[in-house]
């Protein structure tokens, strides 16, 4: 059957690249807003409906997009200016055994740990130390994982030794997770579900025993935001937001920003024949985003950094805190009032949105003590805020002089639910145990946090940010046996399937992919676990037909052949589908005179294996930026983005 070829023009083509999770996303919808409303042709090309299959650019600018619908016709469409949504960066520079099926990327985490009922236990080891990386350690610490840690190999982020915000990192320790400071160094399988990571740290070699390794990131810096070649129009923007802001409040924002800038940039220059009027607001909606984009990484150059003397914070950070602009001056010695301890400057606004009597307004100006976070005349104490924050911030506090002790409102969202009349650890803001306190109240919405009201002594008041169960001896775990009846319910029925010849069960109607994770058999090609099939990379064999793992759902009966061949698990080879190591890429460098990526590509091959650089590209960037080429800026063109033939 011959393929049926269309053309199409547009001023404007945003494309998905392969392994985009959310289509549209906020950025695709930002800028075929700006730039229709500039009265450029837009047009939104991804998803399940229309895939792009590869972007050729043109001499000069532009470029020629190539799209497949649902029954095969081929979309070439030109453009005048495109941009290219590609998913964030999550593979980690190469050590031993790190493409061994121990390790998965966050995003294939997150899925796992959303839509199946993978075991977590004993514990997780997260590269990284981003707010992606310390928001997804606290959901499987809420969710009752033992032991989770969250691991920076490059702790260099301006004045920060770690690159999320300190409400995540607070957050994150008061569950129990733990920060370290480490480089990898070997993965090896210990037993089944079990892996032995090794890590360097400053005192040496540590070992960690885990159900698996998360590569999250970021391990490195680059513009989330490219153009090349320069003067092209042809650009590529990180896709950072999920389908709501409440999943990643600072990957949505962030990409909207971005989003902005950008469709400003190129309906500025595209439409040149504009009336003054909206010319002008492209010129603000260009500067306004800009300045906001400074402004958001500001806290990794002014970061809040509390001293403690012991489980205390020290003085002068404890008086700096009380007379933080977010915390109640007066209000708390009469009544209940909100604390808004947000001391760096984030780009989140949830509690601000959420509150109905606008007593938050977190657009304060830097070093203005006249710029206030809370109005504490106009709080009701309503808790809606402490339900809104992703980070568990907000809290509600009231110490009156007359009594010994003080009562805090925290919020909870870890299971089981607290009732009145138990007794818990209060935890400073590292996690540590400060004495054990009352639960005195709750409240519970459906969806929402749990608001847990504790007495507290009037000393705590301003120490005590987090809770936890009192152990009592030879007593159930509560949170360990409710995450294992979380990992093993299920909302199906199971089957019996031939797996390489053995009968197993595994639940019915679920992805092939998702069922080798569940029971332990997953290869180092389930890995990537995308949605669209576009890595190629979990081929097998069904009833005798070769089909993606990913894409194929489980029935009675079925008939699964895998391959069994696996990587060298002392290799540390930097692009797995071709055998690449960082040496050989070395050793060319020092060899010939190569100054540029494409040039480098062009005699080490990096990234034409068969998943076409989603394992590969961002470690081997990272390795050429360390040896001086200038990888900020360039995008990877090369066509097609997936295994795919024109030819019908």
């Amino acid at each position: 059957m011959k393929k049926i070829l269309r053309d199409g023009e547009f001023d404007v083509v945003v494309a998905a690249a392969p392994g985009v999770t959310e289509w549209p996303s906020v950025g695709a919808r930002v800028i075929t807003s700006i730039c229709a409303e500039a009265g450029l042709s837009v047009g939104a090309f991804g998803g399940d409906d229309l895939r792009v299959r590869g972007v050729i650019p043109l001499p000069g600018t532009g470029a020629v997009a190539i799209a497949e619908d649902v029954q095969g016709r081929i979309h070439r469409i030109h453009a005048r200016a495109v941009v290219k949504l590609g998913p964030q960066p999550q593979s980690p520079d190469p050590f031993t055994g790190w493409q061994q099926p121990g390790l998965i990327p966050l995003s294939t985490a997150v899925r796992l740990f959303r839509e199946t009922h993978v075991r977590w236990d004993p514990g997780v080891a997260i590269l990284g130390s981003g707010n992606r990386a310390l928001r997804f350690g606290c959901a499987l610490l809420e969710s009752g994982v033992p032991e989770v840690y969250c691991i920076e190999p490059n702790p260099q982020w301006g004045a920060k030794r770690f690159s999320g915000w300190e409400v995540e990192r607070r957050r994150f320790e008061i569950l129990g997770g733990k920060m370290i400071e480490a480089t990898p160094v070997r993965l090896s399988l210990k037993s089944a579900l079990r892996w032995e990571f090794r890590i360097q740290d400053s005192l040496g070699v540590r070992v960690l025993e885990v159900c698996r390794v998360v590569s999250a990131g970021p391990f490195g810096t680059r513009d989330e935001v490219r153009e090349y070649p320069e003067g092209s129009f042809l650009f590529e923007l990180t896709q950072s937001a999920g389908t709501t802001p409440d999943e990643d409040i600072e990957g949505w924002v962030m990409e909207e920003e971005r989003a902005r800038w950008l469709g400003a940039k190129i309906a500025r220059a595209l439409s040149s024949d504009l009336p003054s009027e909206p010319r002008e607001e492209l010129d603000r909606v260009y500067r306004n985003a800009r300045s906001r984009l400074k402004r958001y990484f500001r806290h990794r150059e002014e970061p809040f950094n509390p001293v403690y003397e012991g489980k205390w914070i020290a003085p002068g950070d404890a008086r700096a805190i009380r007379e933080f602009s977010g915390a109640p001056r007066i209000a708390q010695k009469i009544r209940n009032v909100a604390s808004i301890e947000c001391f760096e400057q984030i780009p989140c606004r949830q509690c601000q949105i959420a509150c109905p009597t606008d007593a938050i307004f977190l657009g304060r100006v830097p070093r203005d003590p006249e710029s206030s976070i809370l109005n504490e005349d106009a709080c009701t104490a309503c808790g809606l805020c402490l339900e809104a924050c992703p980070s568990g911030v907000p809290l509600m506090i009231e110490e009156k002089d007359s009594l010994p002790t003080a009562r805090l409102t925290l919020p909870w969202r870890g299971i089981p639910a607290w009732k009145p009349g138990e007794f818990a650890q209060l935890l400073n803001r590292r996690g540590e145990n400060l004495g054990t306190v009352r639960v005195v109240g709750e409240s519970t919405s459906v969806g929402r946090p749990q608001l847990v009201q504790i007495e507290v002594p009037t000393h705590l008041a301003w120490e005590g940010r987090g809770l936890k169960r009192v152990r009592k001896e030879n007593a159930e775990d509560e949170v360990y046996l409710a995450m294992v009846q979380r990992s093993s319910e299920g909302t199906g029925s199971k089957v019996e399937i031939a797996f390489n010849g053995e009968k197993r069960l595994v639940r019915d109607q679920i992805p092939v992919a998702a069922a080798l994770f569940e029971t332990g058999w997953n290869r180092e090609g389930d890995a990537l676990f995308c949605r669209d099939g576009s890595c190629g990379l979990c081929s097998i064999s069904v009833d005798g037909d070769r089909k993606l793992a990913c894409q194929t759902l489980t029935h009675r009966g079925m008939s699964i052949q895998t391959s069994n061949v696996q990587s060298d698990p002392a290799s540390s080879v930097l692009c797995p589908c071709l055998g690449v190591t960082r040496e050989e890429v070395e050793k060319r460098l020092l060899n010939g005179e190569l100054g540029s990526v494409e040039a480098v590509i062009s005699v080490s091959h990096v990234g034409e294996g068969r998943c076409h650089g989603r394992l590969c590209m961002d470690p081997f960037l990272r390795q050429l930026k360390a040896s001086g080429i200038d990888t900020d800026s360039w995008i990877d063109w090369r066509f097609p983005w997936s295994d795919w033939s024109m030819q019908g």
